[in-house]
């Protein structure tokens, strides 16, 4: 994979990419049956409501002992398929690696991962990140849950198994014909034109798959083709409305999660972890917990 361009300063409290936590997945679909239920009840006859008792206020609790002098232990849960939990594996070392053949964590019944996929490490320092997820070169990539994240050309993302690569497109006028005279007209290459559009590449293990030039302010991606203007094709893990694809008033594109079941997937390359995360290699997914 082609590196990342180097990243242009940020203003203060910039964070062009939103990680979603366990804490933030569940708080969602809580809320979403909180939701359901709401509708449910408004819509029953209603009844008339004993009086409730009064409450003393509860008093104080004591919080649970935690460690000032080492740092906090982190977890990592290596999900069971198809479920939000799993085996727990507790991080007491400064770096741990996960691969197929080779690391800390070996899962070699999954052929997409590398031999050596990705590590955690704690770089530790004061004002640093508190720990750090870093893909080792592997083959088919490391990726993070997000809720947003700011695209720049050659991210690629995963919706369900559909994944796609952006391009952000090429800016200002293509380089004339070396010899053309000045102010000659301009050969029309359609590849050439394509490409001054950003667009949304669908990837399969063969090669780029469709390409949808992206001339709009706002594309919606899911299963739905009713609602949405791009539509994975046979992914049943997509959502009906699964993702907005949107340009900023900086001509910025951005990717968001629409309270998707199996969201939404960035590849990095290294990422600081300040809260936690979820992430994917290969075919495994993890949870990443700092207490």
């Amino acid at each position: 994979m082609a590196a990342h361009p180097p990243a242009s300063p940020r203003p203060a409290g910039y964070q062009p990419t939103r990680l979603e936590t366990d804490d933030d997945i569940h708080a969602a679909l809580q809320a979403k049956r909180a939701a359901l239920a709401a509708r449910l009840a408004a819509a029953a006859p209603a009844s008339p409501a004993a009086p409730e008792p009064a409450s003393e206020p509860a008093p104080p609790e004591t919080p649970h002992f935690r460690p000032t002098q080492r740092p906090a232990l982190a977890l990592l849960i290596v999900l069971d398929d198809g479920r939000d939990d799993g085996e727990i594996i507790r991080i007491r070392s400064e770096r741990f690696i996960i691969g197929r053949t080779d690391g800390d964590l070996r899962i070699g019944h999954d052929t997409l991962m590398s031999a050596r996929h990705a590590d955690l490490s704690r770089p530790g320092g004061d004002g640093g990140p508190l720990w750090v997820l870093t893909d080792l070169d592997s083959t088919n990539g490391t990726f993070v849950r997000v809720g947003t994240a700011l695209l720049k050309t050659g991210h690629e993302f995963i919706l369900g198994r559909s994944r796609y690569r952006f391009d952000g497109g090429q800016s200002g006028d293509p380089a004339p014909h070396p010899g053309a005279a000045a102010g000659a007209t301009r050969t029309w290459h359609p590849e050439r034109e394509l490409a001054a559009v950003p667009s949304l590449t669908e990837l399969s293990p063969t090669g780029d798959g469709p390409r949808v030039p992206l001339t709009k302010g706002e594309y919606w991606i899911g299963r739905d083709a009713r609602a949405c203007a791009i539509v994975p094709r046979g992914d049943p893990y997509v959502c009906p409305r699964h993702a907005r694809l949107y340009r900023d008033d900086k001509q910025r594109w951005h990717i968001a999660n629409y309270h998707s079941v199996n969201g939404v997937w960035l590849r990095i390359d290294k990422m600081p972890l300040d809260r936690g995360c979820q992430f994917l290699l290969g075919e495994q997914r993890f949870t990443f917990r700092i207490p």
